[in-house]
């Protein structure tokens, strides 16, 4: 006999309907249910099983249901599901089951778009989400439209203004109205002795309501559109037409999605305790092929676009990303060269390199670190959440050492856990007097929360939250001891170090060029900066100096000669610019200033440009806006200023500056050639894109058009009080009882029409030969 069968031995008919109302509504439960009823109702009764499942309802969830929904995780769920269940008692482990599986599907549930689909169900989502932000604008600018047309012909009240009412008592404010109400004449009232009650009034015409209201009103909606997906806005003080083009973009919309999508299925798969050692290590195998597609996307959109300079020369987009530091090979010898030539300045300057492993608290681990079981302590924080607590912790120990005068320089590398929690290395010289102020500074605050965690049962203090080692020239460079972390966190290729046995395995035995795809996948899931140097000069200014090689000598000798700087200027820039192309960077770092040098300080620093028009395009006019972009300042998608870097600005000793052009190739971006025909889309100038002329018909300058002026077609910038008081003029129209009744009429029509709909069923489409039936009879 099934367990439900044997709860209708309990209780009388009206609570074997009440019950089997619960147990059909959740089918792939009912069984448990019904063994819980019965287990609660033999040892306490009918009425206590009822009390127990009347009192719960509420936290059941059907679990075939959910697993069906994500079926991309539904094994992994399944399993989990189980395992919670084991954890407890019947009733309390069926509850926190329960409690897991709901709160899943509410992660995983992005509003109404399920973050398990597939990629073009996401673009399509994102693409309905932009459509309705310029849907709701669209209908604010017809309302405004309506609104200033009846104010032209007159059929709006003019708004009429009290002038203000002087006096402190309620008596003299009396007097004040009855003198101006005598005072006051009206040619529309009779003469007096009658009151000319209009004459206390003051009559103005209302100026025609701006489009800046209707980006205000759909500006509010559009950001409470991104917070029920769990999104950011926008920053409010950018532009209001800075936002709301954001918010209205397809591809804004996409990029959100995309990435919260994928930190949301992460954050399930390491709470379902699929992300450790003995499963997917790091990171998810579901985040491992998400990151392998977005890779092949970009690899594929790179090779549809060549470039062309000015001497004729042409590549891919995909050959000129190889060149630079997309290339993994490039990144780490450039770190590698930047931190053994930082050890040599440091032991020129006598300090001492000091190595700090930082580790979170137990409660961001999801799981224990030896055997893998579900941690007790974890709240459910995600690797994020984790890197904000060590990046507050860093913050406030890097503001003590500024105060207490300790100065420390190196650089700082995250990397995970096995469970996907990150943790920090700090390689790092100080001076040797102050190691001991700097290593007890970093470890108040690294043990500061929950101490209660590094001490074992016979009180012995541990270093698993903060560990130290001073490095010891004898036993090898600061290079050489953490080339090991730097191939980890890149690309896994390295010079295993002789004599030292398991060089190439990770600590968990793992083979670094296996694990180092899935530590960069698990960087780009979540968002997180891998190496971030402290202390040194900006790397921006060793590769813009290092863009002037030995072929641009005589371009740089021609700025000179047309710019004519000082010599000490000069002579600054060839020092810095010598040691840089040697490779040499513990020079570059004492020409710059030395360690911990402000930036303010430094000799030179990046020199960056607004992009300015070539002047061969006329004016953008944007139908969607109504606004002309005109001026010599080159926009971006979002009507931000583009700002391009352009080349160094060198200071003498003397605080004299100059400038000098780095970026000598200007380049222009279309699509890649035919290799047959050699053409480009095939459409003619209209549709190839390297065309530099708008296709779009100038509003004003048609065939059989009379010229427009520029300032009606360009919108007013209104202050903030002049656009408040046109959004209360806005609502008080919008409640007018005119307005309400039109609404009301065109919501009653659309009602109507959705009715006669119903009662008129869809005819069934004609049969066709050979073509499958996609939408069943009723869909």
């Amino acid at each position: 006999m099934s367990a439900v069968e044997q709860s209708l031995l309990f209780g009388t008919t009206d609570c074997h309907k009440w019950r089997k109302a619960i147990f059909d509504r959740l089918p792939s439960l009912a069984e448990s249910l019904a063994e819980t009823f019965v287990e609660i109702a033999q040892k306490h009764g009918n009425a206590a099983g009822n009390t127990w499942l009347r009192r719960h309802k509420s936290r059941f969830i059907d679990p075939d249901r959910v697993f069906d929904r994500f079926e991309t995780l539904a094994m992994d769920l399944r399993r989990t599901f189980a395992e919670i269940r084991r954890q407890g008692s019947r009733t309390s482990g069926l509850l926190a089951a329960c409690d897991w599986l709901a709160d899943v599907e509410k992660c995983l549930v992005i509003n109404t778009l399920n973050a398990t689909h597939d990629d073009d169900a996401l673009c399509d989502y994102a693409k309905a989400q932009a459509m309705g932000v310029e849907d709701a604008r669209n209908k604010f600018i017809g309302n405004i439209a309506s609104h200033n047309r009846r104010l032209r012909l007159g059929l709006l009240t003019p708004p009429r203004r009290l002038s203000r009412i002087e006096g402190e008592t309620t008596s003299a404010r009396v007097r004040y109205v009855a003198d101006m109400i005598a005072q006051s004449r009206n040619a529309l009232t009779p003469p007096p002795p009658s009151i000319p009650l209009l004459a206390v009034f003051r009559w103005e015409r209302a100026p025609i309501m701006s489009i800046a209201v209707a980006d205000e009103m759909a500006l509010k909606q559009a950001r409470e559109r991104a917070r029920l997906h769990g999104i950011t806005p926008p920053s409010p003080k950018m532009k209001r037409g800075a936002q709301i083009s954001r918010l209205a973009c397809p591809n804004w919309w996409r990029r959100q999605l995309r990435r919260l999508a994928g930190r949301r299925i992460e954050q399930v798969m390491r709470e379902a305790r699929r992300v450790h050692k003995r499963a997917g290590i790091y990171c998810s195998n579901l985040t491992i092929a998400r990151r392998r597609s977005q890779k092949i996307r970009t690899r594929s959109l790179l090779e549809m676009f060549e470039a062309t300079n000015q001497d004729g020369q042409t590549y891919t987009l995909a050959e000129l990303a190889e060149l630079g530091l997309a290339n993994p090979d490039h990144r780490r010898a450039e770190l590698m060269l930047r931190i053994s030539d930082t050890e040599a300045e440091a032991n020129r300057l006598g300090h001492v390199g000091l190595f700090y492993t930082i580790t979170t608290p137990s409660r961001f681990h999801p799981v224990q670190e030896h055997s893998s079981r579900r941690n007790p302590k974890y709240d459910g924080s995600t690797p994020r959440e984790a890197q904000q607590h060590l990046q507050k912790l860093w913050a406030q120990a890097r503001a003590s050492l500024a105060r207490d005068g300790l100065s420390i320089y190196g650089i700082r590398v995250v990397e995970p856990h096995h469970d996907g929690t990150p943790h920090w290395h700090l390689l790092v010289w100080a001076k040797p007097d102050h190691v001991e102020a700097v290593t007890e500074t970093l470890r108040s605050y690294a043990e500061a929360e929950s101490p209660e965690e590094l001490s074992d049962r016979f009180g012995q203090k541990n270093t698993a939250r903060f560990k130290l080692e001073i490095m010891d020239r004898e036993k090898g460079t600061a290079a050489g001891y953490v080339a090991k972390y730097i191939s980890k966190n890149i690309n896994g290729e390295q010079f295993a170090r002789d004599g030292v046995d398991g060089d190439h395995l990770d600590n968990y035995g793992h083979d670094l060029a296996d694990v180092a795809p899935r530590i960069e996948s698990w960087a780009a899931c979540w968002g997180i900066r891998q190496f971030q140097f402290v202390g040194l000069p900006s790397v921006t200014v060793w590769r813009e100096v290092r863009r002037l090689t030995e072929k641009q000598q005589d371009e740089l000798k021609a700025w000179e000669e047309a710019t004519k700087p000082r010599a000490s200027i000069a002579r600054v820039l060839h020092q810095i610019r010598e040691a840089a192309l040697g490779g040499h960077w513990d020079q570059f770092l004492r020409l710059m200033g030395g360690p911990n040098t402000p930036r303010k300080d430094q000799p030179i620093k990046p020199w960056s440009i607004p992009a300015f028009r070539t002047g061969e395009e006329e004016d953008d006019f944007s139908h969607g806006t109504g606004e002309v972009k005109s001026g010599f300042v080159e926009r971006g998608r979002y009507g931000d200023e583009i700002k391009v870097p352009k080349g160094l600005v060198v200071k003498d000793h003397k605080g004299r500056t100059a400038e000098y052009l780095t970026r000598l190739y200007r380049w222009s971006v279309r699509p890649k050639r035919n290799a047959a025909g050699g053409s480009f889309s095939g459409g003619g100038e209209a549709a190839d894109p390297w065309t530099c002329v708008t296709n779009c018909t100038d509003p004003g300058t048609g065939a059989g058009q009379s010229l427009i002026p520029r300032s009606l077609l360009t919108p007013k910038e209104l202050t903030p009080e002049e656009l408040e008081a046109q959004l209360q003029r806005y609502r008080e129209w919008r409640a007018s009882e005119h307005v309400r009744q039109e609404m009301d009429d065109v919501d009653l029509e659309h009602r109507m029409i959705q009715a006669a709909v119903r009662r008129h069923p869809k005819p069934a489409p004609p049969e066709r030969q050979g073509v499958p039936e996609y939408f069943p009879e009723g869909i």
